[in-house]
């Protein structure tokens, strides 16, 4: 092979990898960030199950390091076995719990992301009291094998 048929085959090979190499990390990209929003509405449809805590164990990565700040936290909850009885606590005094995610905006770097938004609903204790769901939300997750998980859920009160 001359040195113009060589100069030819590298400066082709160098233009497709220009053009396939961004082009599949973007399909990459956007295969994240759907697991990302499957996880994120798998959390939610979660939120609305009261049970003993596996709905949350499903959707949560179950390692020492997850955390969760509630609306009404006084500290930060560290680890899935306390967060197991969290949901476990909670759910034995609510009735119902609907909540969504609005303005939802995601981030994703490897194999972290982040998602912020407003949470909105409603959640009925079985007391009969009924409060009103106007949160601002900071959602981590985690792909740890095949599958992206929540490690950390932080919400607060919108401020008024």
């Amino acid at each position: 092979m001359n040195r113009r048929s060589m100069f030819t085959l590298i400066t082709i090979a160098l233009a497709w990898l220009w053009i396939a190499v961004p082009a599949s990390n973007a399909v990459a990209q956007q295969a994240s960030m759907e697991g990302v929003k499957a996880a994120s509405k798998a959390f939610y449809a979660a939120l609305a199950v009261l049970d003993d805590g596996a709905a949350m164990g499903k959707v949560w990565a179950q390692t020492p390091y997850v955390t969760y700040v509630g609306p009404r936290s006084k500290s930060i909850m560290v680890g899935w076995d306390a967060q197991k009885k969290q949901w476990m606590d909670n759910n034995k005094l609510t009735s119902q719990r609907n909540v969504s995610l609005l303005d939802q905006r995601i981030h994703v770097n490897g194999n972290l992301a982040w998602e912020m938004g407003q949470e909105s609903g409603t959640v009925k204790f079985k007391d009969g009291k009924e409060v009103k769901v106007d949160y601002i939300v900071t959602n981590i997750y985690e792909k740890l094998g095949d599958r992206w998980l929540m490690v950390s859920h932080h919400v607060q009160p919108k401020p008024q």
